[in-house]
C-alpha cells in the first residue's frame, strides 16, 4: 500500500531568509508553520494564474520541503530561484531524497524526514534514498497504485496542477482556498505574486468557474482537456483517473451555463 512516486520530486529550501522568501512569494501563510508541521501552498503568477500546488513542510528552523508534481518541480525552482535577488537561502533539487506515497497509515520510520497526512487515507512521506527505498515496483503494480492514488485524491477534492494545467486556473477555481486539511490561501497574509487578483475574487465572489467531481463516459481523456456534460456545461479537467473498464472521475472546472 505504498510506492515511491515516480510523478513527484522534492524542492529544498534552506537558509536564514528561507522563511520570509518563502512568504513573499506562495500563497498560505508560512509564517505560521511550525517545524514538524506542514500546509498546501499555491504559487502564483503576477495574474493570480497557478502556476503549481504543492505541500510544503517545515523539517527545521530554517529549512522547507516541498512535494512538487515531477512536471513542474524543475520549472518552479528556477523561477523561484529568478526572484530570490539578496534572500540568503539556497533552492535545491535533492537527489538523496525521495516522496513515498502511501493508502494506509505508514510505520514510523526513523528514517523519515517528514511524514504528511492529508486524509481520507492518504499519507505522504520524505526519505532518504536508500538500496531499499530505490527498490523498482513493477510498471503495472506502479500504474495501478498511482491510479488509486489519483482517485482517492480526486474525490477527496484535494486537486494538483501539472504541467499540463500550470497558469489555467486561479486557487478559488480549483478549490484551493477549501482544500482539506487547512486550505491553500491565507487571506489574511502580506502580498505575494497575484495576491490582489486571488483577494479580489474571494471577497468580490468574482469567480464564477468551479470545481466538481464528475463522472465521464470515457478513459483517454487528459488534464487539461475540455469536456461537455450530459446538462449542456463545459469544462476543463484539472485530475482525473479511470475508475473502471468504461468510466474515468475527474476534477472538473465548470463554466456555468448563461441565459
Amino acid at each position: 500500500m505504498h510506492l515511491l512516486s515516480p510523478e513527484h520530486q522534492v524542492l529544498r529550501f534552506s537558509g536564514p531568509d528561507a522563511q520570509a522568501f518563502l512568504q513573499s512569494q506562495l500563497t498560505n501563510d508560512v509564517d505560521a508553520l511550525e517545524p514538524g508541521a506542514w500546509q498546501w501552498q499555491g504559487y502564483c503568477t503576477a495574474k493570480g494564474r497557478l502556476l503549481a500546488t504543492f505541500a510544503l513542510a517545515r523539517t527545521g528552523a530554517t529549512e522547507y520541503l516541498a512535494i512538487v508534481h515531477r512536471s513542474l518541480a524543475t520549472t518552479t525552482a528556477k523561477r523561484l530561484t529568478m526572484y530570490r535577488l539578496r534572500s540568503k537561502l539556497d533552492i535545491t533539487q535533492p537527489d538523496n531524497l525521495a516522496v513515498r506515497l502511501h493508502l494506509a497509515e505508514p510505520a514510523t520510520e526513523a528514517g523519515a524526514v517528514a511524514t504528511l497526512a492529508l486524509g481520507n487515507g492518504r499519507w505522504i512521506t520524505i526519505e532518504p534514498i536508500s538500496d531499499e527505498a530505490a527498490s523498482i515496483s513493477s510498471a503495472a503494480d506502479a500504474a495501478d497504485f498511482m491510479q488509486r492514488w489519483a482517485l482517492v485524491g480526486i474525490t477527496a477534492m484535494q486537486p494538483e496542477i501539472t504541467a499540463a494545467t500550470s497558469e489555467h486556473f486561479v486557487p478559488q477555481m480549483i478549490g484551493w482556498d477549501t482544500v482539506a486539511p487547512g486550505g491553500g490561501v491565507s487571506f489574511g497574509k502580506g502580498c505575494y505574486p497575484g495576491q490582489e487578483v486571488v483577494a479580489r475574487a474571494h471577497y468580490r465572489g468574482a469567480v464564477k468557474r468551479h470545481v466538481e467531481v464528475v463522472t465521464l463516459s470515457v478513459t483517454d481523456a487528459s488534464a487539461g482537456s475540455e469536456v461537455t456534460l450530459a446538462d449542456g456545461r463545459s469544462g476543463e479537467i484539472c485530475n482525473i483517473a479511470r475508475s473502471d473498464d468504461y468510466n474515468s472521475c475527474a476534477l472538473l472546472v465548470v463554466t456555468p451555463q448563461t441565459d
